[in-house]
Formats: C-alpha cells, sequence, structure tokens
C-alpha cells in the first residue's frame, strides 16, 4: 500500500460539491496511509463539507489513517472558527501561526 496521497479541495467546499468530495475520499482511503487535504485555493466553504471532513477525519483515525491539512484558505478557518470546529478539525495549529 503507498504511504500517501493528496486530496484537492477545489475553490469550493459547498454542499454542491460533498458527493464528490466523499467519493474521493473513500476511494483514497482504501489504498493510502497518509491523506493531505490541499486547500488553499478554497474561496467558499459551508457546514456541510466540514461535518464531512470532520467525519473523514474521525473515521480515518479510527482505521489507521493519517489525515492533515495543507494550506487550508482562510474561508475554511473562518467558517471553522465560527461553528466553533477548529479543534475539532485540526485546524487549531494552523491559525496560531
Amino acid at each position: 500500500m503507498p504511504n500517501g496521497h493528496q486530496i484537492d479541495c477545489g475553490e469550493r467546499l459547498t454542499i454542491e460539491q460533498v458527493e464528490n468530495l466523499y467519493n474521493q475520499m473513500e476511494s483514497v482511503m482504501m489504498e493510502y496511509d497518509e491523506i493531505e487535504l490541499v486547500a488553499d485555493r478554497v474561496q467558499q466553504c459551508d457546514t456541510a463539507s466540514l461535518q464531512l471532513i470532520l467525519n473523514f477525519q474521525h473515521s480515518s483515525q479510527t482505521s489507521g489513517h493519517k489525515v492533515q491539512w495543507r494550506n487550508p484558505a482562510e474561508p475554511i478557518l473562518s467558517v471553522a472558527e465560527l461553528l466553533g470546529m477548529t479543534e475539532l478539525l485540526g485546524l487549531n495549529e494552523i491559525t496560531q501561526q
């Protein structure tokens, strides 16, 4: 099994993209131990997408996978903070930099 893979979050992390993002996550988790969420281009973010990512992170950890963010854009940080999900999503280290 290869070590790591990146999932490009694109420009929009919204409910319209949740199904596509879920499918990507599901297939990547079957093949890779380490998953990086590349989120530097995200311009829009909503609750549904962050809930999906939180669930994915939890499922990944319980099955021995490692999920981390790479350069989460300001909209992700703002929405996570507004929802009180910064720490749950593992974004607290990033916002403190």
